[in-house]
């Protein structure tokens, strides 16, 4: 009898659920499916669910040639943004400008800066410009 007890407790113990291993690779496979949905654009929505019942968050950002998708789990604990989150993402060209004219940009600046500063140095030189308190 006390065998059989020690028996049922360590069963509901363990469980029979899938095991942690499962769950994080099945989460990974619906992130992975959801992402291969995107277009590339701007915007992203998704109704999916982890393998842990939760709601799937998603962020598009644009940098300089790219949107970058970032789709995001919590994870077993259920907290955004920690250790145990599982996360895809995937980045596209948008096309909306090109590393030459980037560079065209950055190239536009620094002249500009340094011709500011010149004229401020010259300024500063002939005494026109004064110490502010």
């Amino acid at each position: 009898m006390r065998c059989l007890l020690i028996s049922c407790l360590l069963f509901l113990a363990i469980g029979c659920g899938p095991s942690a291993h499962a769950l994080r690779e099945q989460t990974l496979s619906i992130l992975n499916t959801e992402v291969d949905r995107w277009d590339g654009g701007r915007e992203f929505a998704t109704s999916a669910l982890d393998a842990y019942g939760r709601p799937l968050s998603r962020s598009v950002e644009k940098t300089t040639l790219n949107y970058t998708l970032t789709v995001r789990s919590a994870g077993p604990d259920g907290l955004p943004k920690n250790s145990d989150d599982i996360v895809v993402t995937r980045s596209e060209r948008h096309g909306e400008t090109t590393l030459t004219e980037e560079a065209a940009k950055v190239a536009e600046s620094v002249a500009s800066g340094a011709a500011s500063g010149t004229i401020k140095g010259i300024k500063k030189g002939l005494g026109f410009v004064g110490d502010k308190k």
